[in-house]
């Protein structure tokens, strides 16, 4: 089976929700013309203010296909917002909408808005919806939300390619299926990775030690 077949079900919903931009976002209630109406303003008001609609559009339709109450619905649409425009925040200055709607679905799972930062930070102007994806389906399978953080981010600082961060999330959710523990899975397909791909860059390194408060290296003076 490839890597990319068992992709995380956030980064999905994404990738799809990116496919379907020439599709309608209308959503309906039958018989309930209020609770359309108040649907269409959450869904334009995103729209209105930048955001990526589908994932809202998702929500309301798997709400309305497990035959959620009525008001159920309407509460997670605007849960959904809001998360959006968290992640877009949270991921500034220039997050995608891939980036967003992965950022969204991190946010959903109870992931910290700080761990979408420190994702952000190591990524620098590079796309995180993969990275996002593979810290949620982590968090997913029980790896402690900080560990799996930290993992993702050093694997960004190694310069690890999209199929190794899906590799290694694939694989905790294939060990931790088989019995082993989600935090030593991680580690231990951490270790594996790491043994390829070497340290991490010297500008990442140098931006951790700023960013723990160290002063940044000084170049003696020359004497006159």
């Amino acid at each position: 089976m490839m890597i990319r077949s068992i992709l995380l079900g956030g980064l999905l919903v994404a990738t799809s929700a990116a496919a379907a931009v020439a599709q309608d976002t209308t959503v309906v209630i039958a018989g309930d013309r209020a609770a359309t109406a108040e649907l269409s303003q959450i869904i334009d008001g995103a729209r209105a203010n930048g955001l990526p609609v589908r994932p809202i559009v998702a929500k309301v339709n798997y709400g309305l296909l497990m035959k959620a109450a009525t008001p159920r619905i309407i509460a997670a649409a605007r849960g959904t917002a809001a998360r959006l425009e968290e992640a877009r925040k949270a991921l500034a200055p220039h997050p995608s909408e891939l980036d967003v709607t992965a950022g969204e679905s991190a946010l959903s799972s109870k992931i910290s808005t700080k761990s979408l930062q420190d994702i952000r930070k190591a990524s620098g102007n590079r796309p995180v919806a993969v990275p996002l994806g593979v810290l949620t389906q982590l968090v997913a399978n029980e790896v402690d939300e900080s560990k799996a953080t930290k993992i993702v981010v050093d694997l960004i600082r190694r310069s690890a390619t999209t199929d190794q961060l899906i590799a290694l999330g694939n694989g905790v959710k294939e060990d931790v299926e088989a019995g082993t523990k989600p935090n030593l899975s991680a580690e231990l397909r951490l270790h594996g990775l790491t043994a390829v791909l070497g340290v991490p860059s010297a500008a990442s390194a140098a931006g951790d030690a700023l960013s723990a408060g160290a002063s940044a290296p000084t170049v003696p003076k020359k004497k006159p």
